[in-house]
């Protein structure tokens, strides 16, 4: 496992020849020549910088948590083992067929986008272009840089992301400030549902967080997972009776305990 010394070398290297790249792509005039040329500096960087740290982070178990997802799209921590004795051992490993019975509640979480994520679950629904990504990465354009409108304002958007269009301009930013609002009206802890019920796994009957938490439990066992939103409720959220229960994007956090397989 590398070290926190080396891990911090790697950190200080990579972000001087972010800082280089960058730099030179948000200071010069925005037109296209200007993107291509940004788009060559930055991708050697970018790709380094993602391939290193994501090579630390996913051989990791931080805090207790597992990450159930190649990125960190759903994380899982064990709150209770089963006090059953080798309970639902076999069953944990073939639920092709089989219906399980879990209770479970439903909370709000926080978004702890990185700006991977934010390049996962949010920017493909903006109509960007491709270089998009590659700019959002090497600027770390993760949450609290995305929802700050003095870090992701107009000025940015047009000088350091290259969108030239007014209307596009202010899309964008209107789009990054509803997360900051849906944050405000939906906040971290609020519970929006508690139940018990029976589903099959597999069969798209629940949100996909759901079925990758089933199969890795035991009967009588609760977990707590954390699931972004392109592994929960999406770009949507969730709607009830004419109530936003989950807003757009949201990232929610389950209480589960499995309480039958059959």
């Amino acid at each position: 496992m590398p070290s926190t010394k080396s891990l911090n070398t790697l950190a200080g290297c990579v972000f001087i020849f972010w800082w280089v790249a960058a730099v030179g792509a948000f200071s010069s005039s925005p037109n296209r020549n200007t993107i291509s040329t940004s788009r060559r500096q930055l991708q050697t960087t970018t790709s380094f910088a993602a391939q290193k740290f994501n090579d630390v982070s996913s051989a990791q178990e931080v805090d207790g948590w597992t990450s159930l997802t190649d990125g960190s799209g759903v994380k899982l921590k064990v709150i209770s083992s089963s006090s059953l004795p080798d309970a639902g051992e076999a069953d944990k490993l073939d639920l092709k067929g089989k219906d399980v019975t879990v209770e479970y509640i439903g909370s709000i979480a926080a978004r702890n986008w990185s700006a991977q994520d934010v390049i996962d679950c949010w920017l493909p629904d903006q109509g960007l272009s491709s270089l998009a990504p590659e700019l959002f990465e090497a600027f770390d354009i993760d949450y609290k840089r995305l929802t700050n409108p003095n870090k992701f304002g107009i000025k940015f958007i047009k000088e350091g992301l290259g969108i030239l269009k007014d209307a596009k301009q202010t899309t964008l930013f209107e789009a990054a400030q509803d997360l900051k609002r849906s944050e405000e009206s939906h906040m971290e802890g609020t519970v929006f549902d508690k139940n018990q019920f029976t589903f099959r796994p597999g069969k798209g009957q629940v949100i996909r967080a759901f079925d990758l938490a089933i199969a890795e439990m035991k009967v009588g066992q609760t977990v707590s997972v954390v699931a972004r939103c392109d592994f929960a409720y999406g770009s949507k959220g969730l709607r009830v009776g004419g109530k936003d229960l989950v807003p757009p994007y949201a990232t929610v956090q389950y209480d589960i305990t499995l309480v039958e397989i059959k």
